[in-house]
């Protein structure tokens, strides 16, 4: 009757530093990292990006209620090619706060993302 705390293995890749191996999501061929700036509601945001453009960003209903967006996350996006690859885009991934540490280590974000 009872269900299994199971959970969904993610794809990670491995890092390794100074302590040791960390996994840590590195952005995939076409995916983009940005900041979020504001949440607009109804499952889009306004997203700062790494390559000088603000997105407004969709996310997709897999992670509608998974996954909680808050004001300055670090998140890897998907833009929309052939419609508006510069003004919209999907959500992919979000970064917790040590992934950020890491994604600065290696140069991949800016330092004002980490705030």
């Amino acid at each position: 009757m009872g269900r299994s705390n199971r959970r969904k293995k993610s794809k990670k890749s491995r890092v390794e530093s100074d302590e040791g191996i960390i996994r840590v999501r590195l952005p995939e061929e076409g995916e983009v990292l940005g900041q979020v700036i504001q949440l607009l509601g109804a499952g889009l945001l306004l997203v700062r990006c790494t390559d000088n453009f603000v997105r407004q960003v969709m996310i997709p209903g897999r992670f509608r209620k998974r996954m909680w967006i808050r004001n300055s996350d670090v998140i890897a996006l998907l833009p929309m090619y052939g419609l508006n690859e510069d003004e919209k885009g999907t959500l992919a991934y979000r970064y917790s706060n040590n992934e950020k540490k890491i994604l600065f280590e290696r140069e991949l974000i800016p330092e004002e993302y980490i705030m």
